[in-house]
């Protein structure tokens, strides 16, 4: 019983420090909470729990949100990802993960260390652009609730504010989540015995989303790039490893 409190503990401190990346960025939750998770949860039920604590999440900053979100970007933004998203969670449900894990964070890496040369695009992002960005993020939302690499890519191009940027990409993960997880529930691929893990958690992401807001108040407009393109790397490389290990062992 000692050992479930600490992993427990353990859980809720990774919740608290996912809602305080979210808080700030917009996105990344699940690369802080999806390893802590792994412990209690069988590895098809993490997406989905992850799913259900960003959706909550995109609603309890929607109020503070709304003024600053870019909503001739999001709207196609957001039908583009939706289209893409159940495919994701059916991805997720039927195929073996790690070596579609391993793809994505070697694209993800690729993108991080493109930001990170100081590219930005000459000019805002045309309709293509945006349809690749929307498709790609709900495809990798649904197949692994991680649907921040492709939209961090089109909102730091270099013609976006901060605050427009992330409300607008957590408005489109607040659309794709709700559509991510109704796909999931109707496949069977969430068991309704995780739902009280899911209320449970919710404390501590709220906790962490606070913070984060405070922080992003703050040092947002100075930051907020270098905080997205090191959270993005973090992401390539804990998929990376993690699929590399599970494909070799």
């Amino acid at each position: 019983m000692e050992g479930s409190v600490w992993t427990l503990a353990f859980v809720g401190l990774a919740i608290f420090a996912a809602g305080v990346m979210r808080g700030f960025s917009g996105f990344g939750a699940a690369l802080f909470a999806t390893p802590a998770l792994s412990l209690v949860f069988p590895p098809a039920a993490i997406a989905p729990v992850m799913m259900g604590l960003q959706v909550f999440s995109g609603l309890q900053t929607l109020r503070t949100d709304w003024p600053h979100i870019l909503w001739r970007r999001v709207g196609p933004l957001l039908a583009c990802s939706v289209l893409v998203a159940p495919f994701g969670a059916w991805l997720l449900v039927g195929v073996p993960a790690d070596a579609g894990r391993l793809a994505i964070g070697v694209i993800v890496l690729a993108t991080a260390l493109l930001l990170l040369s100081g590219w930005r695009a000459a000019r805002a992002p045309g309709p293509v652009a945006t349809a690749l960005a929307g498709g790609g993020s709900g495809l990798l939302n649904g197949f692994s609730a991680m649907g921040g690499p492709p939209l961090v890519a089109y909102f730091l191009s270099g013609h976006f504010a901060a605050s427009a940027a992330r409300a607008s990409m957590t408005f489109v993960f607040l659309g794709q989540n709700i559509v991510s997880l109704a796909t999931i529930f109707a496949l069977d691929g969430v068991p309704a015995r995780f739902l009280p893990h899911l209320a449970l958690a919710l404390p501590a992401q709220v906790a962490g989303i606070l913070l984060g807001q405070r922080l992003f108040e703050r040092y947002g407009q100075a930051h907020y790039r270098r905080v997205c393109i090191l959270v993005l790397g973090a992401v390539a490389l804990l998929l990376i490893a993690r699929a590399a290990w599970q494909l070799l062992s």
